[in-house]
């Protein structure tokens, strides 16, 4: 087992983190997979990134429109071929939201101005073509759906 943390974010109030956590068990080959939190510096207390929205609904409904056709640009250029339209295989369509892990990362380190999305080997392709990271940034659809007491904490890139 090998886990290695890394700082995505590390705003005024909150610092957030990634983890890739590395496991190999004797099989035909190792696996890996991700975590991540937003420590409240405030409140000393860890988070999630739904935390910080309305709903899990809500975050996934501001994101998908973007992060699906994304994912699959990601696709084509690791197959080598555009994924199907409509196909119903398990590894073209678009995750659920629930099985990525979710970043809040900042450019300008003053604000949540941009969420990567990581899919684990297995979750949106075969374990050959590796992870995949999506990174969208902070739109009005997102703004949306962040919770109020949390809306000072976002912001769309300049």
């Amino acid at each position: 087992l090998e886990v290695n943390w890394q700082k995505v974010a590390d705003l005024p109030r909150f610092l957030s983190l990634s983890a890739t956590i590395s496991t190999y068990y004797g099989g035909a080959h190792p696996n890996y997979g991700f975590d991540t939190l937003v420590w409240d510096k405030q409140a000393n207390a860890r988070m999630s990134a739904t935390d910080f929205f309305i709903s899990a609904e809500a975050m996934a409904e501001a994101l998908a429109p973007r992060y699906c056709p994304a994912l699959n640009q990601e696709r084509a250029k690791k197959r080598g071929a555009s994924v199907e339209e409509g196909s119903s295989d398990s590894f073209d369509t678009c995750p659920d939201m629930k099985d990525l892990d979710i970043l809040l990362g900042s450019v300008g380190g003053k604000a949540f101005d941009r969420i990567g999305l990581l899919a684990a080997p297995y979750v949106a392709g075969p374990y050959v073509e590796g992870d995949y990271e999506v990174t969208l940034p902070v739109d009005a659809a997102i703004l949306a759906a962040v919770k109020p007491q949390y809306a000072q904490f976002f912001s769309a890139p300049d």
